[in-house]
C-alpha cells in the first residue's frame, strides 16, 4: 500500500513539474506573458526544494519536456508541408527533439549534484544554466528557445549587450532559485539586492544616447507572401515574382539605397538567371541595391546564397549559408561521408545544400553588414566578426515553420541579435514577419505574417561595440566557473 501511494505521490510531482515547464514557455513568443513564466520557474523550484529525494533528475526531465514541448510544438509544422510523405515523421521528430533538449537538463543535474546535494536551488540553477550551454553547443547547436528570451520585451534584456542570452538565461535561473536557498543560512536578500543593482547599472550604461537614431540611408523590405506549398509551384512561382518586382519598383517618397527580397526569392539557380536578373535590375530605382537569396551550384555542390546586386545588374557580392539545418537542408552522415570522398562524391547535389565558407562581412554603399540566412540568426555564438559591420541582415522563408509561434519565436530571436550586438537588423521573409529592428531590439516598422506588402525605413544607427560583441561567451563562461567554484566550496559548509 505505501509502495502505491509513493508511486501516486511520484506521479503527482512528476505532472507538477511538467505544468510548471509549460508555464515557463508561456514567457516566449507568440504569448509573451512574463508573469506566467516567473510563477511556473518559483512553481518548479518549490517542487524541486519540497521533493528533495533521488528522483529529482526525473522532475528536471519532466519540468524540461513540459517546457520544450510547449515552446517548440511548431516543429511538426516541417512535416506538414508535404503531409502526404512526411505527415507520418511529425509526432517522432518532435517527441526526439523535445526529448534530447530535455535531457540536457537532466544529465548536467545528475552531474552537478553528485558534486554537491545540500545546496538544491543554486545547484538546479546552474545545471540548467551549464544545459542550455551545451544544448547551444553540442551536435551543431540548437539554442532555440533559451529561457532568457522571456525578458525581451522589457529593460533587463538589454542585459544580453553585456552577458549575452546565455547569461541572461543564468542570471534567469540564478535570482528564482536563489531565494530558496533561505534554509540554508545563504545571504539571500543582501546577495539579490547586489544582483539587481549592478543589473540596472548594466542597463542604464547600455543605454546610449544617440545623436542620430537613424541614418539619412532608406531601406526598403519586400514580402510576396510566398507560401511554402505553393512557393515552388510553376503556377505560382511567376507571380511571386512579378508580385517582388512591382512592389520593388514603386516610387519611393525619397532615394531609395537599398532593397531587400528574402531568402529564395526566385526559383532559378543563380548561374542559370541572367535573364531574371536583368529584369529585376531594370525594375529597381535606380541608385538602389539589392539583396536577395538565391540558389546555386558550383560542381557537385549546391548552396543556400545570398546575392548583393547592383541597380546595373552587376552581383557586386555573394555569400553562401554555412550554418544548415541537420536533416532539412543537408543529411549530416551522407555530408561527412562526402567530405571524405567515401560515397557519393559526384552527386551529393541530391543529398542537400553544401556548407559556404563562414561568416563574411560584406559591402553595400550604405555600409557593411553581416548575412544571416535564415536558421543562421539563432546562433549568438556565430555573429561576432574581427571587422564589425553597420547593420544585419537577415533573410529567411519561415513559412517552413508554419503561420504562428514559429515566425514570431525566428524574429523574437533575431531581435536579440540586434541587443547583443548593437547593431540594426534589417530581416526581409517570405511570408512574415519582415521587419527593421533597432539596436536595442525594438521592431522600427514591419510586414506582418500571412501578408504582402513593403515598408520604406531609414536604417538605424549602429551602437557602440557592446562587452558582448567583442567577448562573446567569454564573460558568461567566466561567471559560469566561478558559480561552479562557490557550489564547491559551499557544499561542505551546508
Amino acid at each position: 500500500m505505501k509502495r502505491t501511494e509513493l508511486r501516486l505521490t511520484n506521479f503527482k510531482v512528476f505532472i507538477a513539474a511538467f505544468i510548471t515547464g509549460c508555464f515557463v514557455a508561456f514567457g516566449h513568443a507568440p504569448w509573451g506573458f512574463l508573469s506566467l513564466s516567473i510563477m511556473g520557474l518559483v512553481g518548479f523550484f518549490a517542487v524541486a526544494n519540497y521533493f528533495k529525494s533521488n528522483s529529482i533528475e526525473k522532475i528536471i526531465f519532466a519540468f524540461g519536456f513540459g517546457y520544450f514541448s510547449l515552446t517548440m510544438h511548431w516543429v511538426v509544422q516541417p512535416f506538414l508541408i508535404e503531409t502526404k510523405y512526411y505527415g507520418w515523421l511529425a509526432p517522432f521528430g518532435f517527441l526526439t527533439l523535445v526529448t534530447l533538449c530535455s535531457s540536457f537538463w537532466t544529465i548536467t543535474t545528475y552531474f552537478v549534484l553528485s558534486l554537491n546535494r545540500n545546496f538544491l536551488s543554486l545547484s538546479i540553477a546552474f545545471s540548467l544554466t551549464l544545459g542550455e550551454f551545451i544544448r547551444s553547443y553540442a551536435f551543431s547547436g540548437f539554442p532555440w528557445g533559451l529561457v532568457g528570451y522571456i525578458w525581451l520585451d522589457t529593460p533587463l534584456s538589454q542585459l544580453a549587450a553585456w552577458i549575452g542570452p546565455l547569461g541572461l538565461t543564468g542570471f534567469t535561473f540564478l535570482i528564482v532559485g536563489m531565494p530558496f536557498s533561505i534554509n540554508n543560512s545563504f545571504k539571500v536578500i543582501p546577495t539579490l539586492g547586489a544582483i539587481f543593482l549592478v543589473s540596472i547599472m548594466m542597463v542604464v550604461l547600455h543605454m546610449d544616447i544617440i545623436e542620430q537614431p537613424f541614418s539619412k540611408k532608406v531601406v526598403r523590405l519586400v514580402q510576396p507572401n510566398a507560401v511554402q506549398e505553393k512557393k515552388w509551384d510553376p503556377r505560382f512561382a511567376p507571380i511571386y515574382f512579378k508580385k517582388l518586382l512591382s512592389l520593388s519598383s514603386k516610387q519611393p517618397s525619397e532615394n531609395l539605397d537599398l532593397i531587400v527580397w528574402p531568402e529564395t526569392a526566385i526559383v532559378p539557380w543563380l548561374n542559370e538567371a541572367s535573364k531574371e536578373l536583368e529584369t529585376i535590375s531594370d525594375s529597381i530605382p535606380l541608385g538602389a541595391d539589392l539583396i536577395l537569396g538565391i540558389r546555386s551550384y558550383e560542381k557537385n555542390k549546391i548552396f543556400n546564397s545570398l546575392i548583393l546586386l547592383s541597380s546595373d545588374g552587376v552581383v557586386k557580392a555573394k555569400y553562401d549559408k554555412y550554418h544548415l539545418v541537420p536533416f532539412g537542408e543537408y543529411i549530416p552522415v551522407l555530408r561527412f561521408l562526402s567530405d571524405h570522398n567515401i560515397l557519393f562524391e559526384y552527386n551529393y547535389d541530391a543529398f542537400g545544400f553544401s556548407s559556404g565558407s563562414g561568416a563574411e562581412i560584406l559591402s553595400s554603399k550604405i555600409g557593411l553588414f553581416r548575412p544571416l540566412i535564415c536558421y543562421e540568426a539563432i546562433f549568438f555564438q556565430e555573429i561576432d566578426n574581427n571587422l564589425r559591420p553597420n547593420f544585419l541582415v537577415n533573410l529567411t522563408n519561415d513559412g517552413w515553420l508554419g503561420s504562428w509561434a514559429g515566425p514570431e519565436q525566428h524574429l523574437q530571436q533575431v531581435r536579440m541579435r540586434a541587443i547583443e550586438q548593437g547593431l540594426p537588423v534589417i530581416r526581409s521573409a517570405n511570408t512574415g514577419i519582415s521587419a527593421v529592428i533597432d539596436p536595442y531590439g525594438n521592431v522600427i516598422d514591419s510586414v506582418p505574417l500571412g501578408s504582402d506588402g513593403y515598408v520604406d525605413v531609414n536604417l538605424p544607427s549602429r551602437l557602440n561595440e557592446t562587452l558582448y560583441s567583442k567577448l562573446g561567451e567569454t564573460f558568461f563562461l567566466i561567471l559560469l566557473f566561478f558559480w561552479f567554484l562557490t557550489l564547491l566550496v559551499f557544499r561542505k559548509k551546508f
